[in-house]
């Protein structure tokens, strides 16, 4: 490539227009998408004059106001609000010039050297970070900002001080034995330096090297734009300083629009909601107007809203109490909102509707009767709006917001074309991560979906935009899209996806059921095998939500409960606690990742069989339960008269002994060998696990018999609850304390095979 090409590509690529909109200076009429909506119409002007008539517009999501150009005018696009690509800062120019390798589109040979160095972080910031209140005196350095966004990212999980240390930062030029050549970046003194990775450089005319959106056929598009070059919305809202920005708000507006008009799915989950909120926020309008709380009239339509879903994170933040609720109807200070209420103030007023959901504003947080109602319904609530705004890296309601501005630096993920011969590549975009994974997994979530009642809200809610450092992002029913995929693609890990697609296969549960007939699923192989496809899909959302974090350990079950009832009514299961009553023998199978603590709560919270009563994270035991050879039966479930409840289980019950050491052996008369001991997992720390078993009779309960429980070639295991007797009440009662598993390969099985010796070590026992 000659250096005169090479300079009319990095012309076109820089090139900037601004985007010109003509703003009608009349009002139009939107209607709603849903055919059989009444001919209501709202009336929209410009972004400032957001819409007033929600009050007679249906709630339904399939009414929600059409997004279309005419509904929210466009801003003017300011050319200072998007990055310059391809800009180096002068050290950077003298690096790349004073670097033979990158002078040539030779290969060049394995070599070694220093090639930037920044006296500490703040240099680095200083040359990288975007002047985001107006227009820089100086550009900032791409190179630089791709050098900074490389140690963020491998800073992120760490959570590092808001100020570092002041250590300097080395960049050194890499050509590999087999001519790979890297950026490789070290933070530290010379003698305990830490790698912080590396960039790759690539020849300027590689594939690898073209800076532009990911293309896919039109076929496989789940939102179209016009034009595919510079200008055009997408292109603009992958280099917008801040997600302040029109590039940024034009984006989510079109992904919302095409969403409402085209997505069928996503429209009929949105249908499946059942619930309404009893108070709303309403935003105002951005000429000056204050925010409120409005409380909704329950006979009358309820308007199209969007909800926030945030991170909490024990912060002090603006709540609705009993004793500011007049205040706050009135109208509330901008000013007095944290910092991602703002934004979400802001953001609902650029996507053009009115109103917002906001937990800690729209329920009395004082008031318990008040918080039961909404916390009943608060799943429906997220299914039933519009979109959800997800403040996706922020900490708390104060760390960073939703436009996380001092973090954005869109130059982080854009190819840097550092001379005519050889191109830096961009640092992987970071789109949140869809998938349901436990807090052990290789890669961590998001702090967003570290919070517990983010589960059954990202599974509901029919759309999701992402606000956070890492951009702007879409999850709907049907697709996934970012800044750097804005066209959508399939979400293979989506939960949002994989919930509604298997929910909506499900016969369903026939309206009249025959003498005899117990709810469920329809009678076939096919609904079996739909069966087992919710079971699996219900352990990988437990398995998840065991591992996230509440404010209030007594919304354990609460926070998961919209998802249990929608489980529940396309089923026709039964829930108890937390275990399905249709499978519950696999279900009391479970354990938690550690040894954990049963929090006291101020209420009745759940039975010991529950895990549901315990924190951290909850895995089966026996998987889904294919391969067992089940030992017991559930005889009986229900609530005692004081409203615990109890299952019944019969079967084979051994009586044990725990030591001061915590170990369990069979109750013997006679001193046991070693090999006597059975294995088992508390489910409290070992200390409270023997306080709660010492003094007390404890047994084993014989639930299962698993072949291959340890792989192939194993002996078979026996796999059962640990239980002991409760004190406080007369009468056949037990707790469970743990799971036990133990190979029968022993000179002594723990349980007998002759049907004269299971007959008399089986029993009934009531579980509490």
């Amino acid at each position: 490539m000659c250096l005169r090409t090479y300079l009319a590509i990095l012309e076109l690529l820089t090139r900037r227009t601004t985007l010109h909109s003509s703003v009608p200076n009349h009002h139009t009429d939107v209607r709603h998408l849903d055919p059989a909506a009444p001919h209501c119409t709202t009336r929209v002007s410009t972004l400032e004059a957001i819409a007033e008539d929600y009050g007679n517009c249906s709630s339904s999501q399939n009414k929600s106001k059409n997004l279309d150009d005419s509904t929210v005018h466009k801003l003017r696009l300011d050319p200072s609000e998007l990055a310059e690509e391809h800009i180096l800062c002068t050290p950077c120019k003298e690096a790349v010039a004073g670097c033979l390798a990158l002078q040539s589109s030779e290969k060049p040979p394995q070599a070694k050297s220093v090639f930037r160095k920044y006296s500490d972080r703040k240099a680095l910031e200083l040359a990288a970070t975007m002047c985001l209140t107006g227009p820089s005196i100086s550009p900032p350095c791409h190179l630089c900002s791709l050098v900074l966004g490389r140690i963020r990212q491998a800073e992120f999980w760490r959570e590092p001080p808001h100020d570092p240390p002041p250590e300097p930062i080395v960049v050194t030029f890499v050509v590999g034995r087999t001519g790979g050549t890297t950026l490789e970046i070290e933070v530290g003194q010379a003698s305990h330096r830490r790698s912080m990775g590396y960039l790759v450089v690539v020849p300027a005319d590689h594939e690898e090297a073209a800076s532009v959106v990911s293309i896919m056929p039109d076929s496989k598009r789940f939102f179209t734009f016009a034009g595919e070059g510079v200008d055009t919305i997408h292109w603009n809202a992958r280099l917008a300083k801040s997600l302040t920005s029109e590039a940024s708000s034009s984006l989510a507006r079109e992904w919302l629009k095409q969403c409402l008009q085209n997505h069928s799915q996503c429209t009929e989950a949105a249908g499946l909601a059942v619930g309404r909120p009893y108070r709303l926020v309403d935003v105002g309008k951005e000429d000056g107007s204050d925010p409120k709380v409005v409380i909704m009239d329950l006979t009358v339509p309820l308007p199209p809203y969007l909800t926030l879903s945030h991170c909490w994170g024990g912060a002090k933040i603006l709540r609705l109490l009993l004793e500011n609720i007049d205040t706050l109807t009135k109208g509330i200070a901008m000013h007095a909102l944290p910092k991602t209420f703002r934004d979400a103030v802001a953001i609902t007023r650029r996507l053009g509707y009115q109103y917002i959901w906001i937990d800690s504003l729209c329920i009395i947080q004082d008031s318990p009767p008040d918080w039961r109602t909404n916390a009943a319904i608060m799943g429906e609530i997220y299914a039933g709006s519009v979109c959800t705004v997800a403040a996706l890296t922020a900490r708390n309601a104060h760390d960073g917001g939703c436009f996380s501005e001092q973090a954005r630096n869109p130059l982080s993920y854009r190819h840097c074309h550092i001379s005519p011969y050889w191109t830096v590549k961009r640092n992987s975009y970071v789109g949140p991560d869809m998938r349901l994974r436990p807090r052990c997994s290789p890669m961590e979530p998001f702090p967003l979906h570290t919070r517990g009642w983010v589960v059954q809200e990202r599974l509901l809610e029919p759309r999701t935009l992402y606000f956070g450092s890492t951009g702007l992002a879409w999850e709907c029913v049907e697709c996934s899209a970012t800044e750097n995929v804005p066209h959508g693609e399939v979400s293979e890990f989506s939960p949002k996806a994989s919930f509604f697609d298997i929910m909506r296969q499900v016969p369903g549960v026939p309206a009249e059921l025959e003498d005899g007939q117990t709810p469920g699923l329809r009678d076939g192989a096919e609904s079996r095998k739909m069966e087992e496809e919710v079971y699996a899909l219900w352990l990988t959302i437990q398995a998840a939500y065991g591992q996230c974090g509440l404010t209030q350990f007594e919304d354990r079950l609460v926070a998961i409960s919209g998802v249990i009832r929608r489980i529940e009514a396309t089923t026709g299961w039964r829930n108890m606690w937390g275990i399905w009553r249709d499978s519950a023998l696999v279900d009391l199978l479970w354990f938690v990742d550690k040894p954990s603590v049963r929090p006291s709560t101020s209420e009745y919270l759940a039975p010991t069989w529950s895990w549901a009563g315990l924190e951290g994270g909850v895995f089966m035991a026996a998987g889904d339960g294919k391969g067992c050879e089940w030992k017991a039966e559930v005889v009986g479930d229900g609530e005692l008269e004081d409203g615990r409840g109890y299952v019944k289980l019969r079967a084979m019950a051994k009586s044990m002994v725990l030591t001061a050491q915590g170990t369990l052996f069979p109750r013997s008369p006679h001193p046991l060998p070693r090999w006597a001991e059975v294995g088992w997992t508390p489910d409290e720390s070992q200390e409270r696990a023997q306080d709660g078993g010492r003094g007390r009779e404890v047994k084993c309960i014989l639930i299962a018999r698993l072949q291959d429980y340890l792989g192939k070639g194993v002996p078979v295991f026996e796999i059962g609850l640990v239980i002991a007797r409760v004190d406080r009440h007369d009468g056949g009662e037990w707790e469970r304390v743990g799971l036990f598993n133990h190979p029968r390969d022993r000179p002594e099985p723990l349980f007998p095979d002759s049907f004269d010796e299971i007959e008399k070590l089986t029993e009934t026992l009531s579980v509490v």
